[in-house]
């Protein structure tokens, strides 16, 4: 029979993580816009987000016809498309809204039937986990 022994100061140290890691907060809500994102084509090729960008690379101003949506850079109808650089295999559905207590504003991926329920300006009550250090949201629901 093969016996490890862990010291008790290594369990210790994991449940101070886990319980101080981050806090649900549950709060009231107000829609602040809703979008919905196409799946992404399955032979799309994407950009590897990893790569570092080359020596020579420049930064250049954007284009008349460009729009800028959450760090990406992109033209108007290729918004919430297929060709959309922030869609994934699968359709998305998100509500932005903006917390009453803290006035911080947070965007939900929320089901179809739930997406289509909602419209600006509702009142939802938000259930989000916060991490405790960084203030960083790490997951959101719509009750």
């Amino acid at each position: 029979m093969l016996r490890t022994n862990v010291p008790p100061w290594v369990v210790a140290a994991f449940l101070v993580i886990g319980v101080t890691s981050c806090e649900k907060n549950n709060g009231q809500a107000v829609v602040l816009a809703k979008e919905h994102i196409d799946a992404a084509l399955p032979n799309a090729e994407t950009p590897n987000a990893e790569s570092a960008p080359s020596p020579d690379a420049q930064i250049r101003p954007m284009a008349n016809d460009e729009i800028a949506v959450d760090g990406y850079v992109m033209k108007p109808e290729e918004r919430g498309t297929n060709r959309d650089p922030r869609a994934l295999k699968h359709e998305q559905w998100i509500v932005k809204v903006r917390m009453l207590d803290s006035g911080r504003t947070i965007e939900v991926r929320a089901d179809q039937a739930q997406w289509e329920k909602l419209r600006e300006n509702d009142r939802v009550k938000v259930n989000c986990r916060i991490g405790r250090y960084t203030g960083t949201v790490w997951g959101a629901e719509i009750e």
